[in-house]
């Protein structure tokens, strides 16, 4: 590095780190991120390195979540600054923790029918998991919902009627909340799904209708990513700070319900006080109801709204998989268009949900089957990066 170069390169350092001081609430993205790559790495330019890793990555808060070792195969990305992330992350994982904001205005809560129900005390009870799965796939069979809730009222494993009616209520409300029978959610039940295909959407709708349960998914599990466990004092702890009225029955109930969900419908494994996670892979049909609920409506979509939502924050299902089902959409038609050569990378869904489904269900069986194997077999189109 010459000496003009240098002084150059001081310069610039400097007179970012001010502007961050100063204006920091106005400090860019890729500026923020060449701060902090500053000091992992301090005799190189590192504007290059930020901008390649924005493009890839997609932000900041992705870069920070990213896997150890993914992070560390990064050209130019070295064990300073792969500790550096994890250390930011640690601490910004650690904040999100004590603080204490308002989750409910009440804790009463109303359904369908205008009952008042408690939902931070009934978050992901136990047994309405298990019935969902045993009842849900005979939702196809019924022509309206009064006639699947009285299905429901007479076959749910209860004595008193009025249990099975209040736990019919709740089976209801969380995979029918729109009221509407005739949905994608039936489309989808219609054609059988394999168990282990419905269980990450029974997942998807519990945490729809739960707000603390996706705060537990959002700022405590995927925030441990990179530890991959937590135990049930940690999560209590966290319950606690959102909900600090909950009796000591109510919340030894939700630790065991919560424990329980992540546990029986596969996106964790419990063992002993501990729940272990990871990101994985899914099975493409999942992916497919889950991606067009939340993309549902045809219009152009980021990579980092993929990557931000529900899909990888609360399934845990890996980013790089995740990726590779945007290009089965496409051969399907459901995208029409993905772009990874602009630093914003994006995608442009063409169907709206229930076209999706109906499009993907009427190929025939040979042909949703080269599809999921394909989803593992896609040669890897990424963009490589070379050492700045």
């Amino acid at each position: 590095m010459n000496s003009d170069f240098a002084k150059d390169h001081e310069g610039h350092r400097e007179r970012l780190r001010k502007r961050f001081l100063t204006f920091a609430d106005q400090v860019s993205e890729i500026d923020l991120l060449e701060l902090i790559l500053m000091y992992s790495i301090p005799r190189r330019d590192v504007a290059p390195l930020a901008g390649k890793l924005l493009q890839y990555f997609g932000s900041i808060d992705a870069i920070l979540s990213a896997p150890i070792e993914e992070l560390a195969s990064f050209p130019g990305v070295g064990e300073s600054t792969t500790t550096l992330f994890k250390i930011i992350a640690a601490v910004k994982m650690k904040k999100s923790i004590i603080q204490q904001p308002t989750l409910f205005t009440s804790n009463e809560v109303s359904n369908q029918n205008g009952e008042p129900v408690s939902r931070a005390m009934r978050v992901f009870a136990n047994d309405e998991i298990v019935n969902s799965l045993l009842l849900l796939p005979k939702a196809p069979s019924f022509t309206t919902l009064e006639e699947y809730k009285n299905y429901l009222i007479s076959n749910l494993p209860y004595n008193s009627e009025e249990t099975r009616r209040r736990r019919a209520n709740y089976i209801v409300d969380r995979f029918f909340s729109t009221g509407k029978f005739k949905s994608p959610l039936t489309l989808f039940l219609d054609h059988e799904p394999q168990e282990s295909i419905l269980k990450p959407i029974v997942f998807y709708h519990i945490l729809k209708s739960e707000p603390i349960a996706i705060k537990v998914a959002e700022e405590l599990v995927y925030p441990l990513l990179p530890i991959g466990r937590t135990n049930r004092d940690q999560v209590k702890d966290f319950v606690l700070k959102y909900l600090p009225e909950a009796s000591d029955s109510s919340l030894k109930n939700m630790l065991r319900a919560i424990f329980y969900s992540y546990n029986l419908l596969g996106i964790g494994n419990v063992v002993g006080e501990t729940l272990r996670f990871q990101l994985r892979p899914g099975e493409f049909e999942s992916f497919l109801y889950v991606f067009t609920s939340e993309f549902k409506e045809p219009g152009i979509y980021t990579f980092d709204q993929l990557y931000q939502g529900p899909l990888h924050r609360w399934l845990l299902w890996d980013r790089e998989w995740l990726r590779r089902q945007l290009y089965n959409l496409r051969d399907l038609g459901i995208i029409s268009k993905i772009s990874e050569i602009d630093s914003v990378k994006q995608f442009t869904v063409s169907l709206d949900q229930t076209t999706a489904l109906q499009e993907y269900f009427s190929k025939s069986k040979d042909k949703a089957l080269f599809l999921r194997e394909k989803a593992e077999d896609i040669s890897d189109t990424k963009q490589e990066y070379a050492e700045p």
